[in-house]
């Protein structure tokens, strides 16, 4: 052997044996400077360089949402599906992170050196849980991961993890801690966050990094809570410390703040700071439309002409829209509203379909009609602007709601201008009436022709533009500004843009409107239980509407004079169905006006057209009435005076006469609200109680004292099922046929409904011991159709000795159950740290379960149900029921196809002869009837 060979041997032996020194399994200071230093260049770095270079990306093209209040970071739009998503995919960082901990940590303890056991440093460095100096670094990176990849729950648990397994190092517990609290401020875990940001003092904040992540955590927070004034001074402080691409974000986000705060002047200049070279045109003519929502000065003539000569430019060619509704906006602010319309009107026509700024334009122009009280022109702007507009944006739910008024309303006024132009068409010269047809058709002809050319217009533009953005797709996330169908080809209900696209425009033509059948019709329930009038004389939904022949004529040619020939009043019949719908509309649109929108003198105006027009309207009594109680409540008590003597005088036998000639009818109505709450409590006990003479006695008050009660057919209700336990099927069919006839828009009727169509096919009521409960918890648990055990007794075991479940029960209609199953997860992993709870979603029919399972004893379950009442965060809804049963009882109940109502009657009959553990849930106000 030469003597170079056996120098390389040498190296490679010595080299094997240091390196097996520096094992993980060995604890000296070789190994731990070894694995530091391996963990550090040899890991860490490359997933810190991805991390860094994927966040910058992500922040660099992240395509905000500017209708919207911004996110403090485009990591935490991923809490919200709804937001457009950031790009950006942290794997390969967390991967890295993972790798360094399973094979870099050192855990075992160093060999103890002779002499330092009582030095207290050294004791403290003996109880540490990981003794390589740099891999805290990894936890972070790891945590830090998972935040920007939308693992905010994940994200939580690595830093708590950091901060109570690395208490040797302070900057890092604190930073970690700041971490732990933004995730629970993006999850809405608001408590748990100000529990962590109240125990940081401003000495743990140590370095400019600490300080800025304070800031943008104490943000978040507030930004989370909705208390968004008090987010400001920190956004204030974190924009200066803030990145390149984040700086224009947060300025921009502090012009929102600034703006709801109702600083305008602030707000102005903020949005103008988020302006810089780092944004895009599309962030810079956002920034410039928000600017004119909040400028102050008295003189827009200068700020009017630069927006308009940026309209010229090519490059702003995809924002002339949102330009011209910034004109809009300023024109608006100073009271123009003629021009300001005509700008939202450019506005929109500038805009593709499907665009939230579209929306914005939409909204603000309805909101000039509504205040004007052209409620008409108001109502399609409000419909489409609620289809697309997010449902975060600010009042929405007050806006979606003044929209389902407005789409209520626009159907009775619709209704009334079109009867009484047909009647007025009607009544001239054939010849006069063909030559007004065919002027309407001509324009027709020319506005069809227009809005041809316009579609194909746009259906290029759209194909050019797709085409484009098909040659030069990125990894960005689109930006909201435009809307098309892709070329998605899976099922209809699995692609979210043909979804969306349909949403929009059913909504654009109908308005937003409750998901149930029969959306069309009024009265749900004629055609949902075959309810149909025996009055010749009284009109349905389809006397309001159109009759077979008329919609037939749909089909036919608009541009044929024909085709609204047919469609005249020309024979009496077709004139007394016109009038009865004008009749309904002028009542009912004033109805809206009155109690809806609280528009009296208009609500006024149409019920006197009413009035005068038809002086024998069957609606006449009504509108007496609704006139004294509408000027009576606006203090015109000359008014008010006038119509209760017309209701007095011609109507001295019906209940309004009643209630109104009642000396003190006037004291009982003011305070009728609380009063037939209270009557209604008590009526309701009696009912579960069996107490049925009370049940009778409650109605027979309810009539004497508040005969014009909303809660009327609700006693009523109640009042006939009591006659089923007193086996009189005669009173409660005409309870029921009652309940039908008087209130058919009651919330009770359709089911009154369905009883009588029951009893009209030869059913009959089968009479009990008890008054019947709920209909929900009387269903059977069970995915068995041959269950047959039902019919006997029930029979449980009631052992608090063997496993045990804790299951919240609810209506699937009333509850939303992916809320409950987050509270209830939240709440577990809040109050219980060691021990794990499984949770199960279970659905039977109507009711659905929520089960909580891992509870070894009934003592156990007891001490987590005082745990979760304890809990002033965790809110039980008012329809879920607890129960607390054994695993085996409730196999039973699956079994046998039992209910929770038999549960409930075998633990009462139990406690009767001997004391039960089972507690029974004392909230039977969850049942269907009440």
């Amino acid at each position: 052997m030469t003597r170079s060979r056996l120098y390389i041997l040498v190296i490679a032996v010595t080299a094997t044996m240091l390196l097996s020194g520096c094992s993980t399994r060995k604890n000296t200071a070789a190994s731990r400077n070894y694995q530091a230093f391996i963990t550090r260049y040899n890991v860490y770095y490359n997933g810190d360089e991805h991390y860094k270079s994927t966040l910058e990306a992500m922040e660099r093209d992240y395509a905000d949402d500017y209708s919207r209040l911004l996110p403090l970071h485009p990591a935490d739009a991923r809490r919200d599906p709804m937001s457009p998503q950031p790009s950006g995919d942290f794997t390969r960082s967390i991967e890295k992170a993972q790798k360094a901990i399973e094979l870099r940590s050192i855990k075992r303890r160093p060999a103890r050196k002779p002499g330092r056991s009582n030095d207290p440093a050294y004791r403290e460095w003996l109880k540490r849980e990981e003794y390589n100096p740099f891999l805290h670094n990894a936890w972070m990176m790891l945590g830090r991961s998972q935040y920007a990849s939308g693992d905010f729950t994940g994200a939580a648990a690595t830093f708590r993890y950091i901060a109570r397994h690395f208490s040797w190092l302070p900057e890092t517990v604190t930073e970690a801690k700041l971490w732990q609290a933004r995730c629970y401020s993006v999850l809405g875990w608001e408590f748990e966050a100000e529990s962590l940001l109240q125990g940081i003092t401003a000495d743990d904040l140590k370095s400019r990094q600490l300080e800025e992540l304070y800031d943008i955590a104490c943000a978040t927070r507030f930004l989370a809570s909705g208390n968004t004034e008090k987010a400001i001074p920190y956004i204030e402080k974190a924009v200066s410390k803030a990145s390149r691409w984040q700086k224009p974000r947060l300025y921009y986000l502090l012009g929102q703040l600034y703006s709801r705060a109702g600083d305008r002047s602030a707000a102005y200049n903020a949005f103008g700071k988020s302006t810089s070279s780092a944004t895009t045109n599309r962030a810079r003519i956002n920034a410039r439309v928000r600017q004119s929502e909040v400028y102050t000065s008295d003189d827009i003539t200068r700020e009017v002409k630069a927006l308009k000569r940026m309209t010229r430019f090519d490059s702003n060619s995809d924002y002339r829209g949102l330009l011209y509704y910034a004109i809009g906006n300023l024109y608006k602010s100073r009271g123009d509203t003629a021009q300001a319309v005509t700008n939202y009107m450019l506005s929109q026509e500038s805009q593709p379909e499907g665009n939230t700024d579209k929306g914005l334009t939409l909204l603000s122009l309805g909101d000039i009609y509504f205040k004007r009280k052209e409620y008409v022109k108001a109502q399609p702007c409000y419909a489409e602007a609620v289809a697309l507009l997010p449902t975060a944006y600010p009042g929405y739910d007050s806006i979606s709601r003044r929209s389902d008024i407005l789409d209520r309303l626009a159907v009775y006024i619709n209704n009334i201008n079109h009867n009484d132009s047909t009647l007025n068409l009607a009544d001239k010269p054939e010849e006069e009436r063909t030559a007004i047809i065919k002027a309407y058709i001509s324009q027709l002809k020319k506005r069809d022709k227009e809005q041809a050319e316009k579609a194909r217009r746009e259906e290029y533009f759209a194909n050019q533009q797709n085409g484009d953005a098909t040659a030069s797709s990125t990894d960005g996330a689109a930006a909201p500004t435009s809307f098309s169908l892709n070329n998605d080809d899976s099922w209809y209900f699995y692609n979210n843009a043909i979804r969306n696209a349909g949403r929009t425009e059913f909504q654009r033509r109908w308005g937003a409107r409750r998901l149930e059948d029969d959306w069309r019709r009024r009265d749900k329930s004629s055609s949902t239980l075959g309810v149909t009038s025996t009055d010749e004389t009284d009109y349905n939904d389809d006397d309001v509407t159109q009759s077979d022949d008329e919609r037939n004529v749909t089909s036919e040619n608009p541009y044929d004079v024909e085709y609204y020939m047919k469609q005249l009043p020309l024979t009496a019949e077709a004139r007394r169905r016109a009038n009865y719908i004008i009749q309904d509309g002028l009542y009912n649109a004033a109805l809206i006006l009155k109690d809806d929108l609280h528009d009296y003198p208009s609500a006024a105006r149409y019920w006197e057209r009413l009035l005068s027009r038809y002086p024998d309207t069957p609606y006449c009594i009504d509108v007496y009435y609704n006139m004294y109680m509408m000027y009576r409540r606006n203090g015109d008590m000359t008014q008010a005076e006038r119509y209760r003597s017309l209701l007095l005088d011609r109507f001295p036998e019906s209940r309004y006469a009643t209630a109104l000639r009642n000396p003190d009818g006037l004291e009982r109505m003011r305070d009728m609200a609380r009063h037939e709450e209270e009557l209604y409590d008590k009526a309701y006990s009696a009912y579960i109680g069996n107490r049925n003479e009370e049940v009778h006695e409650a109605l027979r008050t309810m009539k004497r004292d508040y005969p014009l009660s909303d809660l009327m057919p609700k006693f009523m209700f109640i009042d006939a099922l009591s006659y089923v336990t007193e086996n009189d099927a005669d009173r409660f069919k005409n309870t029921l046929k009652e309940i039908v006839d008087s209130y058919p828009d009651a919330d009770v009727t359709p089911v009154a409904s369905a009883y009588l169509a029951g009893l009209n096919q030869g059913r009959h009521i089968l009479s009990g011991a008890e008054n019947p409960r709920g209909i929900v918890w009387r269903q059977a648990l069970t995915v068995d159709s041959i269950a047959g055990s039902a019919d006997t007794p029930a029979e449980f075991e009631l052992n608090p000795d063997t496993p045990q479940l804790f299951i919240l029960a609810y209506p699937v209609d009333e509850v939303e159950a992916n809320q409950l199953l987050y509270n209830v997860a939240r709440h577990n992993f809040s109050s219980f740290v060691i021990k794990d709870f499984d949770l199960e979603c279970l659905n039977f029919g109507n009711i659905g379960l929520l089960i909580v399972k891992g509870f070894a004893n009934f003592d156990e379950l007891v001490h987590y149900r005082k745990v979760l009442d304890d809990d002033t965060s965790f809110i039980m809804p008012s329809k879920v029921t607890p129960v607390m049963i054994s695993v085996d009882d409730f196999n039973t109940l699956l079994r046998d196809g039992r209910s929770i109502d038999d549960y409930f009657k075998y633990v009462n009959e139990r406690a009767a002869d001997e004391p039960v553990t089972v507690p029974v849930p004392d909230n039977e106000e969850n049942d269907n009837e009440q």
